[in-house]
């Protein structure tokens, strides 16, 4: 007598864990190379005469390409993953963050080319520069958070405070050349400068939020 039982179905293939390593190449790569977009911008900026609203507005626009550059290197580096989320929606959510906290972190600057005063005696001036700080720390996490989410990654709010901690942590270094540069400086000295600034910066931003993130897929 024949054996009619259907054969036994192979079982789903389980989905590879968060790797670490890939995870700090893909986010180094991408916001080295992301970084230079802005980078590039300011050059621009500086060749064209622009100040004001319209050196402002270049570089919203470019902090965007930045945003987009990192969020392609990061969805990348997840696919396959436990954490996998889609590329266009990652990558869409990352640039707009990024330009808006280029948005954010340009206001202060751009007023001053304007001429407009500010009173960093007063109280509430520093109330608006610490929630404009947070916001701008916020801004990508945030924005990455519901994509996270919808991808099934565990309690994934937690990416917020973690995403904010490595941007602080991060973001100093972008800071860092500046009172060494100067009018006189040579344009390639500046970009080199700039550039291993935000290499630094990468480098910090994706070893906090690698470790975070493989914590987090932990439970």
């Amino acid at each position: 007598m024949s054996d009619l039982s259907p054969a036994p179905t192979a079982a789903p293939a389980a989905p590879r864990t968060f790797r670490l390593g890939r995870w700090i190449v893909g986010t180094v790569l991408g916001e080295s190379v992301g970084f230079l977009v802005p980078v590039t911008g300011f050059a621009l900026a500086d060749a064209a005469e622009l100040s004001g609203w319209s050196a402002w507005l270049l570089l919203v626009a470019f902090g965007a390409g930045e945003g987009a550059l990192l969020g392609l290197g990061q969805s990348l580096a997840l696919r396959g993953g436990s954490a996998a989320v889609p590329v266009g929606g990652w990558v869409a959510a990352t640039a707009g963050a990024a330009s808006a906290a280029w948005a954010i972190g340009m206001l202060p600057s751009t007023l001053a080319d304007l001429g407009v005063a500010i009173d960093w005696a007063l109280p509430v001036t520093w109330v608006l520069v610490g929630i404009g700080g947070l916001v701008l720390l916020a801004s990508i996490p945030l924005a990455q958070w519901p994509v996270l989410a919808a991808a099934g990654v565990p309690r994934a709010w937690r990416w917020v405070p973690l995403g904010m901690a490595a941007w602080l942590a991060g973001l100093p270094f972008t800071f860092a050349p500046s009172p060494i540069v100067d009018a006189g400086t040579p344009a390639p000295v500046v970009f080199a400068l700039f550039a291993a600034s935000g290499v630094l910066m990468a480098v910090t931003m994706a070893l906090v939020t690698g470790f975070g993130l493989r914590r987090m897929l932990r439970g």
